[in-house]
């Protein structure tokens, strides 16, 4: 009975050693999927959300792989789309357009830190007056109905584009204005800001495109 006993804790030992393995594998293989191949597919993309992993890094923010992914797909809808059409959109060498993608979601971080910093935020009535512009576009549009003229050209639905479109476009905006005054009217104030925010050693990208 003794032995038995024995046998079976060890079986249970090599289980759980086995579990573990099988762990640490599927996420060594995660991590190697997304920061060196930068992979989409739907495990990896379910893994990298779930395990929370970084696309980039700035201070005690980041941009996460699942953001990144998910911005990159609207950006692809967007130029395969009708209204990317009529603006010419074209599409990028894919390097191109995961930097592209990625320096922008930074660009949005540092405009963040910049709004926290100097108490600057965008109201829920202002989204709402902005979309209420969208919303007439639609009107007039092929695709009256609201949810299907953000989703067949912009790829977001409409809780989304608020949060990842209007929200960022509008704060950006605020900072613009409040860094140009600041600068006596400089009209590149922001940007100058940015880039020097972005050399800064606490900036990080995870990515290797």
């Amino acid at each position: 009975m003794r032995m038995n006993a024995q046998k079976k804790k060890l079986a249970m030992a090599f289980s759980a050693a086995i579990a573990v393995l099988v762990v640490v594998a599927a996420c060594g293989l995660t991590i190697y999927e997304v920061y060196y191949k930068v992979n989409d597919s739907k495990p990896v993309r379910f893994l990298a959300k779930t395990f929370d992993l970084p696309a980039a890094r700035m201070g005690k923010y980041k941009v996460s792989f699942d953001r990144f992914v998910k911005t990159r797909d609207a950006v692809t809808h967007f130029i395969n789309s009708e209204a990317g059409k009529e603006v010419d959109a074209a599409m990028p060498p894919q390097d191109v357009l995961n930097r592209n993608v990625l320096d922008r979601l930074l660009k949005q971080l540092i405009v963040q830190e910049m709004a926290e910093q100097k108490k600057l935020e965008i109201t829920d009535d202002e989204v709402k007056t902005v979309f209420a512009d969208v919303v007439k576009a639609a009107a007039s549009s092929t695709t009256p109905n609201i949810s299907e003229y953000l989703w067949n050209n912009y790829g977001w639905n409409e809780e989304d584009f608020r949060s990842q479109v209007l929200r960022p476009a509008l704060l950006e905006q605020k900072v613009d204005m409040e860094l140009s005054k600041e600068q006596n009217g400089d009209q590149n104030a922001l940007d100058i800001a940015i880039a020097a925010r972005r050399a800064s050693p606490d900036v990080v990208i995870y990515l290797k495109f």
